[in-house]
């Protein structure tokens, strides 16, 4: 997963650097809206790709995010 593509999945602009705060309350707001238990079993496979990619893209960037801050 690249940068550009994690932020756009969490709702932020490609070219944003959104601190770790910013991240975490974007990811909780994006797992609300599309947590596979809360859609019914016809939709519970598209929901859950989106899921996981989601929760791949918080993964992502916190890690840069805990990178960034080694190097400051």
């Amino acid at each position: 997963m690249q940068g550009d593509e994690a932020r756009v999945l969490l709702g932020f602009p490609p070219n944003s650097r959104p601190n770790a705060s910013q991240v975490k309350a974007a990811y909780k707001r994006k797992v609300w809206e599309c947590h596979p238990d809360l859609f019914p079993v016809g939709r519970k496979t598209d929901v859950e790709s989106k899921f996981k990619l989601i929760s791949e893209a918080y993964t992502y960037l916190l890690s840069v995010l805990v990178i960034r801050s080694c190097f400051i």
